[in-house]
């Protein structure tokens, strides 16, 4: 059986793309079987196999392997358009695809996957973040079955009704809660991929027009993308996504020529991005007399990255990571990632002014963190005793945050709560809206208390002062030795307090700085952060993604 597959990938995977141009057999138009390096007794031994058997190899096979194959043979064609094999492929690129009930308005999943072929995969990844200067946009992509179209819309959250009081540990502080309103924008799209709108020519190379705007005159193209490699890669390079955002590509995000070139675009499939894309939008003022002789004005191109769904998707390891909004006063409300990572290594946090986007030390913990170099082996090599000792000299420690101007911090990933003698009170959770693995019982005991690694807040929209894809505030450990306190005063009761950083800058990310501040658990689902400066706590909530990907 494994024979065969490779037999069937090896002579479909040589081929540029089986995607272009002639969708009538979706496959590479003038390929033959005498094209194929197979031996005649070799297929005719597969086209003698019983039908079901045949069906069960090719449920195997990629959507662009099985097009590849229909040109074989008359048989083989046959078998390949099984209709049953191409709703799997559309199956597994719709995340909701419960709801999808039939192909319609296409008359069948194969005429509905070339449709949309090569840009499922922007229902794939779902969420999206541009490089919009400054505030960026975040949008979830979906598949609407009842128009049979992909379409993205904008994530937004309005301030809601919110109240003052005191904060009874600190009655010099004002607190205002915290009640989004979060929505998808769908009065104004930012793509629509119709099932009526037919590529032609290059599929891979041309831009698609596409009907977002119900203003005259405001036109949006979208467009794939061509990864940078990772060996060419250098931090000099204007990338997107940042750095600091995990991903597996990146891309360019500046252009002289506004990206109007085909070498920013793939030639063949398997040179296509599917994590990043991007949009052009302009206006076009025309002529009523003359309407060819057309004005184009405003034109701007936006590159949008996807999440890597290990990165925002809440685990019982990890279960504060996730996309949050949080409450930035007159800014009005930002889309956070809180990455929840595992720290080897040491960082130094400054608190004057810097030119860089990181705490120092950090970029090159980013880089070992995306490479899964062997530090951590390295550090594991320590023997249990040292590493007792260490963890209780760490968990003893304090720190004087206004007598110093930076502190250095080491890491340990491992303690023994039996060994340090150390209690925390319990933490009582709120409901969770997300797909944590939560452990049974309502409430957590000693031992789940143990929590260790860093908190990083990054921007996902931004503002003026502190743009999107920069660090909004850092929480060094969440465990003992970044435990401040555990609250007991109302609003506040049994959570727990760390030491963290929150960044400030002047407009313009000019003189970016951290300062102290205090990070308060709430639950896995809530957040706030006390600027101990400014005399000030800001929140920040969960955003629950599959409430927003049903249509």
């Amino acid at each position: 059986m494994e024979e065969l597959i490779g037999r069937l990938r090896s002579t479909s995977t040589s081929l540029s793309s089986p995607f272009v141009d002639d969708y009538s057999d979706f496959a590479t138009p003038g390929l033959s079987a005498s094209s194929i390096p197979a031996t005649s007794l070799q297929m005719s031994s597969l086209e003698a196999l019983p039908a079901e058997i045949i069906t069960y190899i090719l449920a195997f096979l990629p959507a662009d392997d099985l097009a590849g194959l229909s040109r074989t043979s008359h048989l083989l064609r046959s078998h390949a358009h099984n209709d049953l094999l191409w709703m799997q492929f559309v199956r597994d690129d719709i995340p909701n695809f419960d709801q999808v009930l039939s192909p319609s308005p296409a008359k069948s999943w194969r005429d509905l996957y070339i449709a949309h072929h090569p840009y499922w995969f922007l229902v794939r990844h779902k969420v999206w973040f541009a490089d919009l200067p400054n505030t960026g946009t975040i949008i979830f992509a979906r598949y609407n079955h009842r128009l049979g179209c992909i379409e993205g819309y904008r994530l937004i959250a309005e301030h809601g009704a919110h109240t003052f009081d005191l904060w009874q540990h600190n009655p010099d502080v004002i607190i205002h809660t915290f009640n989004p309103k979060v929505r998808l924008w769908l009065e104004d799209p930012i793509i629509k991929l119709d099932y009526t709108d037919s590529i032609h020519g290059k599929r891979f190379q041309n831009e698609v027009r596409m009907p977002t705007n119900s203003t005259h005159g405001v036109c949006s193209m979208i467009s794939l993308c061509q990864p940078i490699p990772k060996q060419l890669q250098h931090p000099s390079m204007a990338l997107w996504p940042p750095s600091i955002v995990p991903s597996v590509q990146r891309v360019r995000n500046e252009s002289q020529n506004k990206f109007r070139d085909e070498d920013h675009r793939p030639q063949t499939l398997d040179r296509m991005s599917d994590r990043t894309f991007r949009i052009r939008k302009w206006v076009e003022f025309s002529n009523l007399m003359q309407p060819l002789s057309s004005v184009r004005m405003g034109e701007n191109v936006m590159t949008y990255s996807t999440l890597l769904e290990e990165s925002y998707i809440p685990t019982k390891e990890k279960p504060y990571q996730g996309i949050w909004v949080g409450d930035y006063s007159g800014h009005g409300c930002e889309f956070l990632l809180v990455l929840q990572r595992e720290v080897t290594t040491n960082t130094t946090m400054s608190r004057q002014s810097s030119t860089g986007s990181l705490p120092r030390g950090m970029s090159m913990e980013e880089r070992e963190a995306e490479a899964q170099d062997d530090s951590e082996a390295g550090f594991h090599q320590m023997s249990q005793e040292e590493m007792m000792e260490q963890a209780y000299v760490n968990a003893q420690d304090t720190l004087d945050l206004d007598g110093v101007t930076e502190i250095e911090v080491t890491e340990t990933s491992a303690l023994d709560p039996e060994r340090l003698n150390v209690h925390f009170p319990n933490v009582p959770t709120m409901q969770s809206t997300s797909n944590i693995q939560s452990a049974e019982g309502s409430s957590r005991d000693n031992s789940d208390n143990w929590q260790f690694g860093r908190l990083e807040a990054i921007k996902l929209t931004g503002d003026i002062n502190v743009p999107r894809g920069q660090h909004t505030w850092i929480a060094e450990d969440i465990g003992p030795r970044g435990l401040l306190r555990v609250g007991s005063e109302q609003m506040f009761a049994g959570a727990r307090m760390v030491k963290s950083w929150g960044r400030i800058a002047g407009r313009g990310f000019r003189h970016d700085r951290f300062i102290p501040s205090q990070l308060i658990m709430i639950s896995h689902d809530a957040l706030a952060q006390y600027w101990e400066d400014f005399g000030h706590i800001s929140f920040y909530k969960r955003v629950n993604i599959d409430d927003y990907l049903n249509v």
